[in-house]
């Protein structure tokens, strides 16, 4: 089969591709090229698998496929659904949804022209369905579990949701922590027993998207068909896991550019790797063991570059004794996309000019993680930021956070939030729990988010989504596109970390992005009354002591807007340099405006220039007409 990007089924840690049947070969077209997979794929694994791993150019740059950053696909019956959750089946004839600028012939990319991505079409959607259970879980990872399990032990009813196709989370990535047992024993053990309890229903594919107190409405896709479910619960737990966040780097989301997170998803579950090649970059010990997972399962490792000098980790030593050679202290600037795939420019520390450059097929970016908070934040719960993240604040009736969401690492940890957060919504006990972490004497604490200096091309994004929001750059135009999106958590955060947004002021951002979706209808809210003559106290300060009311004029017919700013003849147009602004129209219907300004500024000018809508006019006091 023609699929460059897939690894031997037998690859070393499951890199062959655990959700694949091999024995079932399939063929699929999208946009009338033959794509061939695996029973087990999704359309997006099989599209990777086959080395098409670009999604369209965005002006100038070239954006690479991911399961956050992919368009939708649809079928010859219309329906709209996304590649990363559609399983891929024979015979399937599908289009991708958006403009395309050039053929998609053999080339590695679907060639689309973006300009944004468009909400999705079920999103507008009335539910096909309605369930309901004593207990809602959102989340599939162990926290998820562990809540559905201590409910259904307790003889609730329960629906467990995972937007993923698959059950277990991210528990796998991290691995176990000292002598505890591996996640696939505990993930797997739960979830067999949730499968036999008659009282659970499992529902992977299955995306919240609104919540409103304890009623989710989730997309859901089941033998190729999408429809929209509402499910109302008594009690619901959030355990929607955490985002590993993008480093800030220019090139950091062209094609064969991952997360590790995404990078082993992709290995573990379906087999696929952006090539024979790869550098990884991190800012914790976890992109260490990934690095050495890959070069068992045969992908050339070029290089594990560290933001931090001299790391101590076991997985820092081991990749040493494995013979991997790594690269303290060293920041990635900028990737750039060749024709043998990626190369990589580095800086060290206390240096601007380049020290190391470095080529592979694949760029894996090892950055830190945010909690998940978006249906947090919908349910009326509120952010702060807080070491390096943000983080829930304030509480929910009838609603609980589980695991990574709420700030714990453990695997230990997030079992036991999960148990305690589905306890505690039906008046159970509550106890504290412990989440070990080992010494940092032994293991150097993550760094922050990794920043590189900045470039001007290609853009460094701060997320990787559909927002599409990248790092400013002095004298550069930001890519405006049709379809606008409110700014990400991982938005949020980089502009935190690049000083955009003030730390205090993240959690109020980021709520204001996270408030519940849908159409805006009109309120029965009235402004309250107020006199005719009365200011707000703001403006009143902003003026000075004692501002004075002044009729200006142009000449017999001008009328000045209310809110207009006035300055001296001699001012440039700067809001901060105003000495005035027009609060109400002049009496009588004579032409001008009434104007509110400084007593100081008054002294030294009798000619005003008003900021009108169309143009600077010129303007006087009407008395010195």
């Amino acid at each position: 089969m023609s699929q460059p990007h897939r690894l031997a089924a037998d690859a070393a840690h499951q890199f062959g591709g655990i959700e694949l049947d091999r024995s079932k070969p399939l063929q699929f077209r999208l946009n009338g090229r033959r794509i061939q997979g695996y029973a087990g794929d999704s359309v997006l694994s099989a599209l990777l698998a086959s080395g098409i791993d670009a999604y369209g150019s965005l002006g100038e740059t070239t954006l690479g496929l991911s399961e956050s950053f992919a368009p939708l696909v649809k079928d010859r019956s219309g329906e709209a659904l996304p590649m990363a959750r559609l399983p891929a089946t024979e015979g399937l004839d599908l289009t991708s949804i958006g403009s395309r600028k050039v053929r998609f012939g053999r080339s590695a990319g679907l060639g689309h022209r973006i300009d944004g991505i468009a909400d999705a079409p079920w999103l507008r959607l009335a539910p096909a369905e309605t369930l309901s259970a004593d207990l809602l879980v959102i989340g599939g990872g162990v926290a998820g579990l562990a809540a559905a399990d201590d409910a259904a032990s307790a003889g609730r009813s329960v629906i467990l949701i995972e937007r993923r196709p698959w059950l277990g989370g991210d528990a796998r990535y991290f691995g176990p922590l000292g002598d505890e047992e591996s996640p696939e024993t505990v993930t797997n053990r739960l979830i067999d027993k949730l499968r036999s309890a008659a009282n659970v229903t499992l529902l992977a594919n299955a995306e919240a998207f609104a919540l409103t107190g304890t009623s989710a409405l989730v997309h859901r896709i089941e033998g190729g068909r999408g429809r929209v479910v509402s499910i109302t619960a008594t009690g619901l737990v959030l355990a929607t896991g955490s985002i590993q966040r993008l480093p800030i780097m220019a090139g950091n989301r062209l094609p064969g550019v991952a997360t590790s997170m995404a990078a082993y998803h992709l290995a573990k579950r379906y087999g696929v790797v952006h090539g024979k090649s790869a550098i990884v970059a991190t800012q914790s010990n976890y992109g260490y063991r990934l690095a050495m997972r890959l070069s068992d399962a045969g992908i050339a490792v070029h290089r594990v570059t560290d933001v931090r000098i001299n790391p101590q980790s076991r997985f820092v030593d081991f990749a040493k004794a494995s013979g991997l050679t790594l690269s303290g202290g060293h920041t990635p600037v900028v990737a750039q996309k060749t024709q043998h795939g990626v190369q990589v420019a580095f800086i060290t520390i206390g240096n601007s000019a380049t020290s190391l450059e470095l080529n592979a097929d694949a760029m894996i970016l090892s950055g830190p993680f945010q909690p998940d908070l978006a249906l947090w934040m919908q349910a009326g719960g509120g952010t702060h930021w807080s070491e390096g993240k943000l983080r829930s604040r304030g509480e929910i009736e009838h609603v609980a956070l589980a695991g990574a969401v709420d700030g714990y690492r453990s695997l230990a940890a997030c079992v036991a939030s999960g148990r305690r957060a589905a306890s505690h919504l039906f008046g159970g006990k509550t106890n504290a729990i412990a989440d070990p972490e080992i010494d940092a004497m032994f293991e150097t604490p993550d760094a922050p988010n990794l920043i590189a200096p900045l470039s001007a091309a290609p853009p460094a994004f701060l997320d990787s989504g559909a927002s599409l929001i990248a790092r400013p750059v002095p004298k550069v135009r930001p890519a405006l596109t049709t379809y606008a999106h409110a700014p990400s958590l991982g938005d949020v955060a980089a502009s935190v970390e690049l000083s955009i947004i003030a730390a205090a002021d993240a959690g109020a951002v980021a709520e204001e992005r996270g408030a519940p979706g849908g159409d805006l209808v009109a309120s029965d809210w009235q402004a309250p009354p107020r006199e005719p003559d009365e200011l707000p106290p703001w403006l009143l300060a902003r003026l000075g002591p004692s501002p004075v009311r002044l009729h200006l004029v142009v000449d017999g017919k001008r009328r000045f807007e209310r809110g207009a700013l006035v300055y001296a003849n001699t001012s440039a147009s700067d809001p901060a340099l105003a000495i005035g602004v027009i609060v109400a129209a002049a009496q009588d219907e004579q032409p001008g405006g009434m104007a509110l300004m400084s007593a100081a500024a008054l002294g030294k000018a009798d000619r005003f220039i008003v900021e009108t809508l169309e143009e600077p006019s010129p303007a006087r006091p009407a008395a010195a007409g």
